[in-house]
């Protein structure tokens, strides 16, 4: 079984994940049934936004909507509401960001608007549906609240990429731009985006070329390229050609600090390989792994540069992880971050501006009864993960989880799900982590 995850951090080598877990998982509780695609912040003082699709009432009636819950850290969710009205079964998977200072943003797809949004105000109620102006794709923020969508346009068949790369941004508490083209070609690939710490967006993308017969498309001539935007800046800047041309895509994934330092970790050849850029210039790659050994899954960054990747052994047993950092662009060494778990399924990674971590799995499911989901944590850079823990358990499930989010104090929230035992009703549950 192949596994894939997305959803960052210290100069040293990481250690195999042997130290006791003194700190504490909650209960795990359920957040919703008949819903799906459940999705989680947690703010600097550790309250709770979520939001999920609700497919159908209780009773069996089809509701189609957005839902949302609230929760002041080790209390109950408070009643979920409907957040968005009717939407459709073809629209039914929210993002939530939020700010460390408690404001929350979901983004969804609507029939009437497309891309939509709603805000909850920290300690308010939450805004009527809008336009965010863009595609419900790559939706990423930052700690202050700046917001930002990238998406890819103009698709003609599978394998054949988009023509157009478009985006949209606001600042916190501000309105969404109008939708900008950052790039067009006759086949490109979107691959990260992020918004820094400063407020700047960058977005990594590819262009290829591409020959298709009747099934599939051969492709070639890979080459990896960053635009950015620097925060209060009126036009988007191309880095050129940073990698290729080369037979095989890059998987460029970005990773930011609070000075403006940008990097991206990608796939190179046999390698993957760091690039970063310093002011205007960037770097040569710096290896940081063999392609080998550890996939390209997951990987962010703490506002201090540290950054970490995690990503899958090709014997799907253990995750591996590997640090390093945007100042001088030095790595250390690959290891797993899961001691004596095997067999990990799907992941979703959070880290914190603090460096704070957590990375929550679920254990592939050999009896077909209960799925057991775990997650290991971090304090902050130069911290070794703490031994793995049970966050929750449910029936019959497993795949990816749903959610997870961290704040700068360590504070954990999850969103993971499984079935009722008549396999009729898929079931939404939460639990979060006290350090």
């Amino acid at each position: 079984m192949k596994s894939r995850g997305i959803t960052s951090l210290t100069l040293c080598a990481l250690v195999a994940a042997s130290i006791p877990a003194f700190a504490q998982w909650g209960t795990q509780a359920t957040l919703a049934s008949n819903a799906y695609n459940g999705t989680v912040t947690i703010d600097s003082s550790g309250n709770l936004v979520s939001a999920w699709y609700q497919n159908a009432l209780p009773n069996g009636t089809a509701v189609n909507e957005i839902w949302a819950s609230t929760a002041a850290f080790g209390h109950p969710w408070s009643v979920p509401v409907n957040v968005s009205g009717p939407i459709g079964v073809a629209s039914g998977t929210p993002s939530v960001r939020g700010s460390a200072s408690g404001n929350a943003t979901v983004v969804y797809t609507s029939p009437a608007l497309g891309g939509t949004y709603a805000d909850h105000p920290s300690g308010g109620s939450w805004t009527a549906p809008a336009s965010t102006n863009g595609v419900n794709q790559l939706y990423v923020s930052n700690d202050n609240g700046d917001e930002g969508l990238a998406w890819g346009a103009g698709q003609t068949r599978v394998g054949a990429g988009y023509t157009s790369i478009g985006v949209v941004q606001r600042p916190a508490g501000g309105v969404w731009s109008s939708a900008t083209t950052i790039v067009t070609g006759a086949h490109l690939s979107l691959n990260s985006s992020l918004v820094a710490p400063d407020g700047s967006m960058a977005v990594a993308w590819e262009s290829f070329n591409a020959v298709c017969g009747s099934r599939t498309c051969t492709t070639s001539n890979w080459v990896l390229h960053v635009s950015t935007r620097a925060a209060g800046a009126q036009s988007w800047v191309d880095s050129g050609p940073l990698l290729g041309p080369d037979s095989k895509q890059h998987f460029g994934q970005l990773a930011a600090d609070a000075v403006g330092d940008l990097g991206v970790l990608t796939i190179s050849g046999s390698n993957i390989v760091s690039l970063v850029r310093h002011g205007s210039s960037w770097t040569a790659p710096a290896v940081v792994a063999a392609t080998s050994v550890v996939s390209l899954t997951a990987c962010a960054s703490d506002s201090a540069g540290h950054v970490t990747m995690l990503g899958f052994d090709y014997h799907v047993s253990t995750i591996l992880g590997v640090d390093g950092n945007l100042t001088n662009n030095t790595w250390g060494q690959v290891a797993s971050i899961i001691g004596s778990d095997q067999y990990p399924n799907y992941f979703r990674f959070a880290m914190s501006s603090k460096g704070t971590a957590i990375a929550f799995y679920s254990l592939v499911n050999f009896n077909g009864s209960n799925t057991v989901w775990r997650a290991v944590t971090r304090k902050g850079p130069g911290v070794a993960w703490n031994a793995p823990a049970t966050a929750g358990t449910s029936f019959d499930a497993g795949g990816m989880p749903d959610s997870v989010a961290v704040n700068g104090a360590g504070q954990a929230a999850v969103v993971f799900h499984g079935y009722s035992s008549d396999f009729l009703t898929n079931i939404l549950y939460t639990n979060t982590y006290q350090p």
